[in-house]
């Protein structure tokens, strides 16, 4: 059992690497990225004894989709939140979403202080907030 988590966490944390990549490159997180995230969640839901909140996890889609909407926040930002969220235990899901705003807000100073190296982009890749803050968080459980 503790090989099947560790691989399925393994190609979490890959699928990761490469929505932070693609959200530095081009500002966008693909859909495949939460796509692999649920589906190796959901199979390590049912293989391992991870609480999950499924209400909480419904909720972070909801709110995240109202931010969307209202272009405070990516879509893909705001789907990457929510699958990562189902394969976190419940009692674990606040320590992410406040790490993750930390960062988040860490990074927003530093792009209001220094503009220049962000270049072209005006937007915040906020999926290396949303991933670092899945990482720390991984350190917990």
């Amino acid at each position: 059992m503790m090989v099947i988590t560790g691989i399925g966490y393994s190609i979490i944390i890959c699928t990761i690497l490469y929505g932070i990549y693609t959200d530095i490159k081009v500002r966008k997180i693909y859909n495949s990225v939460p796509l692999i995230i649920i589906a190796v969640s959901l199979f390590l839901n049912v293989f391992s004894d991870i609480n999950v909140s499924y209400v909480s996890a419904s909720l972070i889609l909801i709110v995240g989709f109202v931010l969307s909407v209202f272009n405070i926040w990516g879509a893909g930002d705001a789907k990457l939140c929510f699958a990562l969220s189902l394969s976190i235990p419940g009692v674990n899901l606040p320590a992410f979403l406040l790490l993750t705003s930390v960062i988040g807000g860490v990074m927003a100073i530093l792009m209001l202080i220094t503009p220049r190296l962000y270049g072209k982009y005006k937007t915040l890749p906020y999926g290396i907030a949303i991933g670092c803050g899945y990482f720390m968080n991984l350190l917990t459980f």
